[in-house]
Parts: C-alpha cells; structure tokens; sequence
C-alpha cells in the first residue's frame, strides 16, 4: 500500500496562494455584476426623470393656454358690459389679479456642475473630471500579483471596468440632481400660473354673474363644487411623478 506524502511547506503555501486567488477572483465577478445592475438602475432612473420633465412641459403649457383663454374672455366681458349699457367708472374698474410675469417664456438650464445633461450611458460621456479621473482606468495595476497568471489579468481588468463604471454612476448622480433642480423650478412656476389663473377665473366669474346675474341651482340639482385651476393642476403634477 503506498503512502501518501506530507506536503512541504512551500507545497502548503502554494495551495493557500491559489485558494485566495480563486475567492478573489470570484469576487471581482461579483464586483461587476452589482455595478453593472447599479446602472441599469441609474439608466432607468434619468429615462424616467426625462419623461417626467416632458410631463411637466406639457403642463406649464397648458397653464399658459389656460391663461391666454382668461385674457380672452376678460375682454369679452368688458365688452360685453359697455354693449349691455353698463357705465363702469374708472375707480370701479375691475382689477385683474395676478402677475404677468410668471407666465413669460423660460428656459429651464441646468446648473453648469459638470455634467453633461444628454448623458445617454456610453463611455466617455459625463462629467468631464469624471473623465480625466478615469482615463488610466483600463491600464494594469490594481492588484499586486502574487501567481502572475491569467487570473490575476481577469481581476485586473474586472476592477478596471468596475472604476469606470463608479464614473458613469457618479455622472448619473450628478445628472439626475441637476434634473431634479429643473423639475422643482418648473413645479413652482406651474403652482405660481395655477394660482394667478384661479384667481382671474374667480373674478371673471363674479364679473360675469354681475352682467348676466348669478344662476340659480334646479331643486333637484346637487350643488357639487367645481374644481378649481390649482387643485387640478396640482393633481396633474403629481400625477406626473407616480
């Protein structure tokens, strides 16, 4: 029966040696597969903060519609009060409320920090210092290499991807602040334009109800509120974030 022989030493040390290098290589697999789901995650993030901005376009524009339709029928109603006979003296002018100036036309930048606002995921992309601080990325030498093998290259260049990848991830946060900080500008403004344009539409009313009287609810009717400008404006800008 033949017997084993006793490992020697250097036998022991070379076994230990390749054992950490597999758990290491192992590790940096597991490295590029959490930044790897951490972009798909940041991507999915800013499409949708895109989306979200076009949402609130389309809002405000609304909002400026709504008030360019409010000027029109103020009009009508002046007029229609010189056509009825109705002598308005100048002190007892209807006084339009709200400020032309939140309705003038804007552009909504984003603050200059860096970033690159089309940051569409592509290397290369981003913050430019995010750019130079990864440039040497790709380049050898982020472990020190004990078996000099071709697992040891693996790791390396899994750590390299894995350093460009924490520069994507660091352009995507820099995007998506600078994105949140136009959202919140267009968000006051969109508040700002419900208000004034409520505010018209309740003295357009009154004034209406002055020339033409106010009409009296049917018996069987149930007086059911309206909902005003701003309530349905809010409701439509949260909307937009859901």
């Amino acid at each position: 029966m033949a017997t084993t022989q006793p490992m020697s030493e250097l036998e022991l040390i070379r076994q230990q040696m390749n054992k950490r290098t597999d758990e290491s290589l192992v590790s940096t697999h597991r490295m590029v597969g959490m930044v790897e789901e951490s972009r798909q995650m940041g991507a999915g993030a800013l499409e949708q903060l895109y989306h979200q901005g076009q949402q609130l376009d389309r809002i405000n524009e609304n909002m400026d519609t709504i008030h360019e339709d409010l000027k029109e029928a103020e009009r009508e109603l002046d007029n229609l009060e010189k056509c009825c006979g109705l002598f308005v003296l100048p002190w007892k002018k209807v006084k339009r409320p709200g400020k032309e100036k939140h309705f003038k036309s804007k552009q909504y930048n984003q603050p200059q920090n860096g970033a690159s606002k089309a940051w569409s995921g592509s290397e290369g992309r981003g913050d430019p210092n995010v750019a130079i601080r990864y440039q040497a990325t790709n380049q050898p030498g982020y472990i020190q290499r004990i078996t000099n093998d071709a697992r040891e290259d693996e790791m390396d260049q899994n750590l390299g991807h894995v350093a460009n990848v924490v520069g994507e991830l660091r352009s995507m946060a820099v995007d998506m602040n600078n994105e949140i900080t136009v959202h919140n500008r267009k968000l006051d403004d969109i508040y700002n334009k419900a208000d004034d344009n409520q505010s018209r539409m309740t003295v357009a009313q009154n004034q209406a109800e002055r020339i033409v009287g106010k009409p009296k609810p049917k018996k069987d009717e149930p007086l059911i509120p309206t909902p005003g400008v701003g309530m349905v404006t809010k409701h439509m800008a949260a909307q937009a974030f859901k």
